[in-house]
């Protein structure tokens, strides 16, 4: 039998793309709303966007990707104000796991990437009871 296990420093997050399904949201508005302005204009709309040509660094392979996630990985995240203090912790948080393809970090990895916050207070947002774009732990059954 599964039994609840409260989430922990410990514990990997992840954006829940079930999440946005079950509470039909679009999470591609919300990775739009994540671009600076600029290319928020580039982009008057999240639909009907077509994939680009990407070469992966590591093997110079061509791939096909995501416009906007394109854009935000290479434009915008290279701002000083993409993950700042100056946002809110979800939104930097949610910003992290767009930048890193969704790759469950814990809340103390979290925090090495947000050195003006730490693994405690990221938890207790994370881990409140209120699901805040989808953030969710990957597992809190045993």
């Amino acid at each position: 039998m599964a039994v609840w296990k409260r989430p922990s420093l410990t514990t990997k997050f992840h954006i829940d793309d079930e999440w946005w399904q079950a509470s039909g949201k679009d999470l591609r508005v919300a990775v739009r709303g994540q671009l600076c302005r600029e290319c928020q204009a580039r982009f008057p709309d999240h639909r009907n966007l077509e994939a680009v040509d990407w070469v992966d660094p590591d093997t110079a392979e061509v791939l096909r990707a995501d416009a906007l996630l394109q854009t935000l990985r290479n434009e915008c995240a290279r701002k000083p104000e993409f993950i700042s203090s100056g946002n809110s912790l979800v939104t930097n948080v949610f910003r992290i796991f767009l930048l890193n393809g969704n790759q469950p970090l814990t809340p103390s990895e979290l925090a090495k990437q947000m050195p003006w916050t730490n693994g405690d207070v990221i938890l207790r947002t994370l881990a409140s009871g209120q699901i805040y774009m989808g953030l969710r732990p990957l597992s809190t059954l045993d």
